[in-house]
């Protein structure tokens, strides 16, 4: 390049790249640092929310001890539930990832049935209650505070993730602006180098001529006449005989390029379909249909479960009013938790729940570390009478055969629940009166 102001002016450009590339670089570094400061203060509110959480449990343990007054520490839980609240809503506001921000949300769902599992402890201490206190104390609390305690480790455990990634999405950012820039610079060198004029005579190009390649078939037949040519034919002369009395050498034999077969295409075999066995489900529906005695249930709801994948199955029936849910059979579970579960209410958050109030089939999706759920409704002709609810393994809530099983399955087990004895009497009125 000889022109003087183009060069000034590439060199102008240049230097401005240069300073926009500084300018990025030091703003990405403004934000990496930012993003590690606001981790570290999200582990350190983590760590604390913690540690109010343990010390919940301890100061509600306090109030069935010999020796300690129950105001004092009733106190101590309050303001330390209210610190709790606090702390979780700041990680909520400060969380950048959904799983981070679930999973305080799952937390904060705990610490608010820990403030109502509180106020019911309370009032049995101050009956005099010290069994029944003590019973709902080291038992429905205590899974209480180690569900948000499990909560707050995920949450952090995913914003560690996500604030990683969110640092090297930076950190490439600014590797790409220092390649672009060293490339610019690069570009612009060998734009302001003056040309060198060679003193050396032009190349001078001599033409001539190129024989054509010559192409060989790859596949050929020789045509050749029959054996015995018929009256008024020459007979066929074979290709090494010499032309007689002068004839053109156009006699000789005749070859006919074969056309080119084209390739076939590969064969993409179809994904494999997972196969369910349901033979094995009408065999069970079979043995159900049979059932007269609740004894010989937990052996087909084994059966059950091995046909769901099921890590567990919890049979909820509703009370003659339909307002809550009672556990009346587990299979997959230690004995002593059916008397630990308690009754869920009609309105609660979850899949149970919901599967009973709409009489409908509920999924939980699971999430690599957790088992996904289906909740089946047992549905009569008075209504819904209960849910099967099925911890399933291996994304099998996600399977259309295993939730029609599931629904299949419900359906038998309905039939041997029945209407309840409210609803039944309600009909039975109902029918007189018509």
């Amino acid at each position: 390049m000889k022109s003087r102001s183009a060069r000034l002016a590439l060199l102008v450009l240049f230097v401005m790249a240069l300073s926009v590339t500084a300018y990025l670089f030091r703003k990405g570094e403004i934000a990496r640092r930012a993003e590690v400061a606001a981790a570290d203060v999200f582990n350190a509110k983590a760590r604390s929310t913690g540690r109010g959480i343990l010390e919940l449990r301890a100061a509600q343990q306090a109030y069935v001890a010999t020796g300690q007054g129950a105001d004092f520490w009733g106190a101590r839980v309050t303001s330390t539930v209210a610190g709790v609240k606090e702390g979780l809503a700041a990680l909520r506001a400060a969380a950048i990832s959904g799983d981070g921000q679930a999973a305080l949300d799952a937390a904060s769902g705990s610490i608010q049935d820990f403030a109502q599992m509180d106020a019911r402890a309370r009032k049995y201490v101050a009956n005099n209650q010290s069994i029944l206190a003590s019973d709902l104390i080291f038992s429905n609390v205590s899974e209480l505070t180690d569900a948000a305690l499990g909560a707050l480790e995920k949450a952090a455990a995913a914003e560690q993730v996500a604030r990683a990634t969110s640092n090297e999405t930076l950190a490439s950012r600014q590797s790409f602006a220092l390649v672009a820039a060293a490339a610019a610079a690069a570009l612009v060198v060998l734009l302001l180098l003056p040309g060198v004029e060679s003193d050396l005579p032009s190349p001078v190009f001599l033409e001539r001529s190129i024989p054509a390649p010559s192409v060989t078939a790859p596949l050929a037949r020789r045509v050749t006449a029959p054996a015995t040519a018929p009256e008024g034919w020459s007979a066929p002369r074979k290709a090494n005989d010499a032309p007689a009395g002068g004839a053109s050498s156009t006699d000789a034999p005749v070859v006919a390029s074969a056309p080119e077969v084209p390739a076939a295409p590969p064969v993409i075999a179809p994904p494999a379909v997972p196969a369910f066995d349901f033979a094995a489900v009408a065999a069970l529906c079979t043995d159900l249909s049979r059932v007269d005695d609740t004894m010989a249930l937990p052996p087909l709801l084994e059966r059950a479960a091995t046909l769901l994948d099921a890590a567990g199955i919890i049979l909820w029936i509703a009370d003659p009013d339909g307002r809550e849910l009672n556990p009346v059979l587990a299979q997959g579970y230690p004995p002593h938790l059916i008397n630990r579960l308690g009754t869920i209410p009609r309105g609660a958050e979850n899949a149970t729940a919901a599967a009973f109030r709409s009489a409908t089939l509920q999924t939980v999706y699971g999430d690599g570390t957790t088992n996904g759920a289906i909740a089946a409704p047992l549905v009569t002709c008075g209504g819904c009478v209960g849910v099967m609810a099925a911890e399933v393994r291996g994304d099998t809530e996600k399977l259309s055969a295993n939730l029609a099983a599931a629904t299949i399955l419900a359906a038998q087990l309905a039939a041997l629940v029945g209407p309840p004895a409210g609803r039944a009497a309600d009909a039975s009125v109902e029918a007189a009166n018509a």
